[in-house]
């Protein structure tokens, strides 16, 4: 009986039977490695799974706080009207397809609040702000999902 049935959980299991069970069974080289790519994949899905809806929520909430400082400070129409829209339409759903979606949204706000900041060196501070969303949290993310990377057939 499985006691924590999570998607990521589900992923691990499945793992530990493609180790476990399968792999002793597969002789090719060219399976072998095929096998490892999945379970690559398979960690990867299973750390994506456990943390996407908290990381998009965390970078929704930090992109409206931007793009709204970006309006106070510019008044940029485009980048106002991408925020209305953003939160008028958020779902307040934490269903995966319902954040997705917010999330859509609230980066479209993003763009536009970097396109009000682009070439305008008294906002130099605002686009560099940007860029750390886009970059720092977006790469630090990336780093957790791939911790268990490794060389495919080097073992």
């Amino acid at each position: 009986m499985m006691v924590r049935p999570t998607t990521s959980q589900l992923l691990r299991d499945v793992r530990h039977e493609l180790v476990e069970t399968i792999a002793p069974e597969v002789t090719t080289a060219t399976a072998r490695v095929a096998l490892e790519q999945i379970d690559i994949i398979l960690e990867q899905c299973a750390v994506r799974a456990d943390h996407e809806i908290a990381w998009m929520g965390e970078e929704i909430a930090e992109i409206d706080d931007f793009a709204g400082r970006v309006i106070d400070r510019t008044g940029d129409e485009p980048t106002a009207a991408a925020l209305r829209a953003a939160r008028h339409e958020a779902s307040g759903s934490l269903a995966l397809e319902s954040m997705c979606d917010d999330y859509n949204r609230m980066s479209a706000a993003l763009s536009c609040a970097i396109e009000a900041c682009m070439g305008q060196p008294d906002r130099a501070d605002l686009l560099a702000e940007a860029i750390g969303i886009l970059q720092t949290r977006r790469s630090e993310r990336e780093l957790v999902v791939r911790a268990n990377w490794r060389l495919v057939g080097r073992g």
